[in-house]
């Protein structure tokens, strides 16, 4: 009789052992799930701010090529350093950025311009 009871006692306490486990095993599965969402909601977000700085980025060097662009044109000329800084910038923008086309008839007068020797 004690052998049998103390068989039920050993598989008790093995089931309870078995359920905490199981618990256990739940509550980090749960916190890593969590963790989960939580680092895929911050990747979402720190994609939409890279969008948008990229998209900030691409109209300001637009902006600033189309300004460049148009002075030298009205000057009629253009020293090396400068073009060369202007297509980097074109570059850029066109390629890395995913700019239009928008500024490439500027930069084909740019690069009609007489090159001028640097002072």
């Amino acid at each position: 009789m004690i052998a049998v009871l103390s068989g039920g006692a050993a598989v008790a306490v093995i089931e309870g052992i078995r359920e905490w486990l199981s618990r256990r095993d739940e509550r980090k599965a749960k916190k890593e799930e969590l963790a989960q969402k939580n680092i895929e909601k911050r990747l979402s977000v720190l994609e939409q701010q890279n969008a948008a700085q990229s998209e900030a980025l691409k109209y300001l060097l637009f902006e600033r090529i189309r300004f460049l662009g148009q002075r030298f044109i009205a000057k009629g000329e253009i020293d090396f350093e400068d073009r060369r800084t202007l297509h980097g910038m074109h570059e850029v923008y066109h390629n890395g950025l995913s700019g239009n086309g928008d500024l490439d008839q500027l930069m084909r007068d740019v690069n009609a311009l007489k090159l001028k020797n640097r002072e």
